[in-house]
């Protein structure tokens, strides 16, 4: 008899603990989706940016000043003079949205609460315009003319993003909403100015140069998000999460932005092992 009471109790016993487990487990996963970067942070590739930390611009320096460089472009021109103008950086300039990629892995606390940490990369395009101002001298005085050059530039980014999700009760999809702190990293990879096939470096991974203060070509940052979106169980194994992302992230990029809210946006889909 006390054989028969002791099993119970034990039963019971295991019976609460499996309650108490219930709904906690690691869980890991892939993300896909696109990053929406905020466009004044894309000023950084107008040409504008000090050529390290002279008083020249980038276009200024590389363009005009190397002498190579300014006779290539003027035979372009057909022998005729050209400057760099003031208003030659172009104010409306933005990146156009990348694909990200990624891996999660978390822990599910409860049926409702779960935390993670995202590792996702990136990589942003710019593209956008400069102008020349063209002397032609040929009637015995200096006529302004304006002719237009293009700016390509390829930046990556790394997100480590850390979230903590509420997820609410339901069948198969179920609202999320949570918060998220960021610490992100970026590089450019590539920022080149074209005039008429010709292409010139603004910046070159080979510079011998070191970054440094006047010479921003990396850095770091963290950043605060909200997470919202829907939990959709696809099978008994597999879950997919549908996120909108939006996070201020406060980055040095060596350049001066007035603005204090500088959102960002990503949209990702994970699909999660849970």
């Amino acid at each position: 008899m006390r054989f028969i009471l002791v099993l119970i109790f034990m039963g019971y016993g295991f019976n609460l603990m499996a309650q108490k487990e219930k709904g906690r487990s690691l869980f890991f996963g892939v993300n896909v989706g696109t990053k929406i970067a905020n466009k004044n942070y894309a000023k950084r590739y107008s040409g504008l940016y000090s050529y390290f930390g002279t008083n020249a611009t980038q276009l200024e320096a590389v363009l005009y000043n190397n002498p190579i460089n300014y006779n290539a472009i003027k035979d372009r021109l057909e022998g005729i003079d050209f400057i760099i103008p003031y208003d030659a950086y172009s104010t409306n300039i933005q990146y156009t949205p990348g694909i990200l990629t990624g891996v999660t892995i978390g822990y599910q606390i409860s049926p409702n609460l779960q935390v993670s940490a995202d590792g996702n990369f990136n990589k942003l395009k710019v593209k956008t315009q400069y102008t020349l101002e063209v002397l032609d001298g040929g009637i015995g005085i200096s006529d302004e003319q304006i002719v237009l050059g293009n700016i390509y530039a390829e930046e990556s980014r790394f997100d480590a993003r850390f979230n903590f999700d509420y997820v609410a009760d339901g069948n198969k999809a179920k609202f999320m909403i949570g918060g998220s702190g960021l610490y992100s990293f970026w590089r450019i990879d590539e920022h080149i100015a074209e005039f008429r096939g010709l292409e010139h470096q603004l910046f070159s991974k080979f510079s011998d140069v070191p970054p440094s203060e006047t010479n921003v070509v990396r850095g770091s940052g963290w950043g605060l998000g909200i997470n919202i979106g829907v939990e959709y169980r696809i099978n008994e194994k597999i879950v997919s999460q549908i996120l909108y992302q939006p996070y201020q992230s406060f980055v040095d990029y060596g350049i001066n932005i007035n603005k204090r809210v500088l959102l960002q946006h990503d949209f990702t889909v994970r699909f999660l092992w849970k």
